[in-house]
């Protein structure tokens, strides 16, 4: 009798060490979710910066194209200023002052492009400059985090080395089969595999037990389970009392 007694305490020991394990690891899952959330946060917040900054290089180069159309058409303006001196005829003459006239016209359409582009770029400049000063300080918040999340997370795997050793231990001490009785249990219910009755309940799926079985239960002289949920289960004293 005292030997089933101990051993069902035994495995209630195992199974309260295996709840705060399964504790921990989730504590340890938590905290590397919270981790990777901050660094998808800091990725994205990268590309967006990065997206400001490839807009105001577009931006840049756009303007850069204009200035060199506005450099050739300035060129050309030159050039055909000095063919017009050199024209005979007033036919060729009205012709060029228009051909002239037409390259101003556009050169002057192109320099007002390129001012709106300046203010464009300007303005592009200040944002990505705030948001590249916002992302280095959103960065650097990141980082504090991820740090004091990495040794909340070390403390959590210390303690379940701890918890792990500990399970080592106590499970040393109770019949491997029974062990092995409890493992099965584990894959069929939710929850706890082990669970007292109190006033003819079964604590882990709250049904009652039958009166020869509760009366079996307080003899301590095997493993027994609940008809309903198939858990161990097992008497505490304390309720007759």
């Amino acid at each position: 009798m005292n030997d089933i007694r101990e051993q069902i305490r035994i495995l209630v020991e195992v199974q309260d060490v295996e709840v705060e394990l399964n504790k921990t690891d989730r504590q340890i899952q938590s905290l590397e979710n919270e981790a990777g959330a901050l660094e998808h946060a800091a990725g994205e917040y990268e590309s967006r910066v990065a997206q400001e900054k490839d807009a105001l290089d577009a931006l840049r180069k756009s303007y850069r194209e204009l200035e060199s159309e506005s450099k050739i058409n300035a060129e050309q303006i030159v050039k055909s200023n000095e063919k017009l001196r050199a024209v005979k005829t007033n036919k060729e003459y009205q012709s060029t002052l228009k051909e002239i006239d037409d390259i101003r016209k556009k050169n002057s359409a192109i320099e007002d492009r390129m001012l709106e582009q300046l203010e464009a770029i300007e303005s592009a400049e200040e944002a990505v400059k705030e948001k590249q000063s916002e992302l280095a300080d959103f960065l650097r918040k990141c980082e504090e985090k991820k740090e004091a999340l990495a040794t909340k997370a070390q403390r959590e795997r210390q303690a379940a080395e701890t918890l792990n050793e500990k399970k080592s231990q106590v499970s040393a001490k109770v019949d491997p089969r029974w062990i092995a009785v409890l493992d099965d249990v584990k894959k069929k219910v939710r929850g706890l595999a082990v669970v007292p009755v109190q006033q003819s309940i079964c604590m882990g799926c709250h049904m009652n037990i039958p009166p020869q079985l509760f009366n079996e239960l307080q003899r301590f002289d095997e493993i027994r389970y609940c008809p309903h949920c198939h858990r161990i289960i097992y008497w505490q004293e304390q309720d007759s009392e």
